[in-house]
């Protein structure tokens, strides 16, 4: 008796081999395109290691060097110059810079967004626009044109400050005081620009569906509004920070190297010589202490932007 042998379900072999000659061309397509995009990156990921990855290693194995006392001219690694980092004047810049940046982070903040706010309620799509141009440009702005620019308005000698007496009452720009006003000019349009497209993108449904079961504007706000708001509003914040903590050029430009103690220009004059000198590679551990602060910036940062966006996909 002739066995059979059932073929129902069993594909035909030329469209078996059809198909899986087609799979193969769609691999190596799909691998050709990875590798044309990696060949693509090579000038970028160049540029990276070029102008940051060197840059940085150098900075943390100066930090890590200490003179040898017994072998002048020799450097043994230590951890000497992170523990001066942490006391003294070198804390104290450290610890002044840290405050004035949540400070100047928080009055951006609640400026930025009440401003942000103010623009949606007019519905205005041009304003709208005008403001989108206007605070890319100044939230970009900075340097020392801006320190002269507050010079000449709210200095000791400026228009604003003659006008409203400001000496008379105790104002002076070159303090803490002076830091933080100054650095309004480029931190609230970088709030109003992190935040606007959020509050843009809550949903008039929403708030006729809170209305319609009886809820206030502030029930609104509170229950639905901010916690869907909250994680672009937090980012902002520590955006905020983070350009607080390494600006450089507008504080030395405005203050100089004293009045008040900032962990950027105590590494300027670490690494500048001067009072300091002999003290360069303290300088690198201060640097090293603001790329940490950076990173954890950058850390906080990436997942709350990215929270922030899935109600607006």
């Amino acid at each position: 008796m002739t066995p059979t042998v059932a073929t129902r379900n069993a594909p035909s072999a030329p469209g078996a081999i059809e198909r899986a000659i087609c799979r193969i061309h769609s691999l190596r397509a799909r691998a050709e395109r990875r590798t044309a995009s990696f060949w693509g990156l090579i000038p970028f990921l160049a540029f990276i290691v070029l102008f940051l990855g060197v840059p940085v290693c150098g900075i943390v194995l100066s930090a890590f060097r200490v003179a040898d006392v017994n072998e002048p001219g020799n450097y043994v690694p230590s951890l000497a110059n992170f523990a001066a980092s942490f006391r003294g004047a070198s804390w104290d810049a450290m610890r002044n810079s840290l405050q004035i940046s949540v400070i100047a982070a928080l009055v951006g903040g609640i400026v930025g967004l009440a401003l942000a706010q103010a623009i949606l309620t007019t519905r205005s799509r041009k304003l709208s626009a005008v403001v989108t141009v206007l605070t890319s440009v100044l939230a970009n702005s900075g340097g020392v044109p801006l320190a002269f620019s507050f010079i000449a308005a709210v200095g000791n000698a400026g228009i604003i400050t003659g006008l409203l007496s400001l000496t008379d009452r105790g104002f002076t720009l070159y303090s803490s005081g002076g830091l933080i006003l100054m650095y309004q000019y480029f931190l609230i349009p970088t709030m109003v620009m992190v935040v606007l497209p959020t509050l843009t993108g809550l949903r008039v449904e929403w708030k006729e569906a809170a209305a319609s079961v009886g809820a206030t504007s502030w029930q609104f706000w509170k229950k639905i509004a901010l916690p869907i708001a909250s994680p672009a509003i937090l980012s902002g914040f520590v955006l905020l920070f983070g350009a607080s903590f390494a600006t450089h050029a507008s504080a030395a430009a405005l203050i100089g190297g004293g009045g008040v103690p900032l962990i950027s220009l105590r590494i300027d004059s670490g690494l500048a010589g001067g009072n300091l000198a002999g003290q360069e590679n303290v300088a690198m551990a201060l640097g090293v202490n603001m790329i940490v602060v950076a990173l954890i910036v950058l850390l906080i940062y990436m997942p709350l932007q990215k929270r922030s966006l899935k109600w607006f996909k």
